[in-house]
C-alpha cells in the first residue's frame, strides 16, 4: 500500500474499534499488527488503582511494555512493514495527564510518570509512532460496543476511561497536531468496518511523513507538561 516501512497508531476512545480496525487494517492492508501494551502483558494487569502509588506502579510497568513494543515496531519498520499499532506508545503519559486534569491523580504522580518516559525517549527505547490516526465515535457507539465486550470494558474501568478519553480526544484532535504538524489524523468511526479500512488506506497515504524522531517524542512530552 504505497510508502512502506512506517508504524501508524490507532488512537480513540475505550471501546471506539480501535483492536478491530487494527487487525482489519493489517490483514487487507498487507501490515503488521501490534497489539496495545496491556493486552500483551501475561498476566494482564489490573487497572484499578486505589492511591497514587499503585497508579505509579500500574503506569510504571505499562512504560516498560511500551518501549518494548516501541522497539518491536520499530524492527518490523527497518524490515520494511507497514505496522499498526493499537494506541501509540506514550499511553500511559496521557492517561495518567488526563486523570490529572480531572482531579483524579495528583500532579506528582504525573511528574513521576512523565520523568520516566522522558527518560526512555532520551535513550532512544521509547518514542511516538510516524502517523497517529484519531478514530473518532460518539459516545452512544462506544457504550454500544463495550456492552458487546464486558470482559474487556468492565463498567467502572470503562466510566473512567470515557472521562480520560474526552480529555485525551483533545490531546490527539489540537495540542498533538499543533505541536507535530502532519503526524496527526482523524477519521469518523461510524462507518463499518470495510469503509474504515479504506479511509485508513486513504489517509495513510496521503500522509507521507518521514521516521519519527527522540525530539518529536520530547515535543510532545513538552506539551503534557503540568
Amino acid at each position: 500500500m504505497g510508502e512502506r516501512g512506517r508504524v501508524i497508531a490507532l488512537e480513540g476512545g475505550s471501546a471506539a474499534g480501535k483492536t478491530t480496525l487494527v487487525r482489519a487494517a493489517a490483514q487487507q492492508l498487507g501490515g503488521y499488527p501490534l497489539a496495545e501494551a496491556v493486552d500483551r502483558l501475561d498476566p494482564s494487569p489490573s487497572l484499578e488503582f486505589s492511591s497514587s502509588r499503585e497508579l505509579l506502579q500500574l503506569e510504571s510497568l505499562l512504560l516498560t511494555e511500551e518501549s518494548r513494543r516501541y522497539r518491536e515496531a520499530r524492527r518490523a519498520a527497518q524490515r520494511g512493514e507497514t505496522v499498526f499499532a493499537d494506541t501509540g506508545f506514550l499511553g500511559p503519559v496521557t492517561y495518567t495527564r488526563g486523570l490529572v486534569a480531572l482531579g483524579r491523580a495528583g500532579a506528582p504522580v504525573y511528574r513521576s510518570v512523565e520523568r520516566i518516559a522522558r527518560d526512555l525517549v532520551d535513550r532512544g527505547a521509547l518514542g511516538i509512532p510516524d502517523l497517529t490516526v484519531y478514530l473518532a465515535t460518539t459516545p452512544r457507539e462506544r457504550a454500544r460496543r463495550a456492552r458487546a465486550d464486558r470482559p474487556h470494558h468492565a463498567r467502572p474501568e470503562f466510566a473512567r476511561h470515557e472521562a480520560v478519553g474526552a480529555v485525551e480526544r483533545t490531546y490527539f484532535e489540537e495540542l498533538f497536531p499543533d505541536a507535530l504538524p502532519g503526524r496527526f489524523r482523524s477519521v469518523r468511526g461510524g462507518p463499518g468496518v470495510p469503509v474504515l479500512v479504506r479511509e485508513l488506506r486513504e489517509v495513510v497515504e496521503r500522509s507521507r511523513t518521514t521516521p519519527a524522531t527522540r525530539a518529536d517524542g520530547r515535543a510532545l512530552l513538552r506539551r503534557l507538561q503540568l
